[in-house]
């Protein structure tokens, strides 16, 4: 590692910002480590609550609707769900498909005396 003295290099400017871009790969190694820890992490959790048959629109979709959700029984309204930053890049068709998906699945069902496009969710997935 090279010498530093505050914020510069004993070597000189040059030296410094190379300092500065070795610390920068360090620092984003050391990022996509930490994020390859979480998604190894989150794929566990996948595992354990049986999501890991899911299409992954599948579960971004049972995600926002878990996030949208309010209420008792937890509902939530097709438009906020496809509002929600998980959805919102599903391409439309392949957003249905999975609703339907999940309504087929039994994870998710038409909410009872409402207008079409609300959902509830039909497991806990709140835990």
């Amino acid at each position: 590692m090279l010498k530093m003295q505050g914020d510069s290099c004993l070597l000189g400017p040059s030296c410094a910002r190379i300092a500065l871009i070795v610390r920068w790969r360090e620092i984003r190694i050391v990022n996509i480590k930490s994020v390859a820890q979480l998604r190894a992490l989150l794929f566990e959790m996948e595992t354990t609550l049986g999501l890991v048959d899911l299409s992954p629109n599948e579960r971004d979709v049972l995600y926002a609707i878990n996030e949208v959700s309010t209420g008792s029984p937890k509902a939530a309204r097709s438009d906020a769900i496809r509002s929600h930053p998980l959805a919102a890049c599903i391409p439309q068709a392949t957003y249905h498909r999975a609703l339907k998906s999940l309504v087929q699945r039994g994870m998710i069902a038409h909410a009872p005396d409402t207008r079409a496009g609300h959902y509830v969710l039909a497991v806990d997935t709140t835990t």
